[in-house]
């Protein structure tokens, strides 16, 4: 299993940053290689919703079927989705420190199927890989959240940023 840990700490009441990171239908003009998403359960995030998300990797579109398999409102959740026989864990965890919330995502990618050793050859780059863009997406998260403008009801200023290899 390979295992990623990346944490950032956003000057913001946990309560906002809770809720930024969990409004899936706007998160594709809140973190840049995210180009849409479509929800596939109604009633709002919780334990159980599932949604098909877009993303820039490695310069071609990618499409991925997310669930949200455990969930503590304000605390923590975990978004699940298979992908090429592997299964893969991000767990969120978010920490109040009085104005300021530290939020940490440990991303687990567990074998399946795969024979054993099939990725200890690669795990290094998947490693270096897989947190590069764990922090890309924190840091997309964070200038949102900090300056973020609301306009025109649920629509948000989104993130503008330089391109970076995905």
């Amino acid at each position: 299993m390979t295992t990623v840990t990346v944490a950032t700490e956003i000057a913001a009441p946990i309560d906002r940053v809770f809720e930024v990171f969990t409004d899936v239908e706007h998160c594709a003009g809140r973190v840049f290689n995210i180009r849409k998403t479509e929800l596939l359960t109604v009633g709002g995030f919780k334990l159980g919703t599932r949604w098909l998300e877009t993303r820039e990797v490695l310069g071609r579109e990618d499409t991925a079927e997310m669930e949200t398999t455990a969930y503590e409102w304000n605390r923590t959740y975990t978004i699940t989705h298979h992908k090429g026989g592997a299964r893969v864990d991000a767990v969120f965890t978010f920490t109040p420190n009085d104005d300021r919330t530290t939020v940490a995502v440990d991303f687990h990618l567990q074998r399946g199927g795969l024979p054993p050793g099939a990725l200890s050859a690669v795990h290094w780059a998947i490693a270096d890989r897989v947190r590069d863009v764990i922090g890309h997406d924190l840091a997309d998260l964070k200038t949102f959240i900090e300056g973020s403008v609301q306009r025109g009801g649920d629509r948000a200023e989104s993130v503008t940023r330089e391109t970076h290899p995905s």
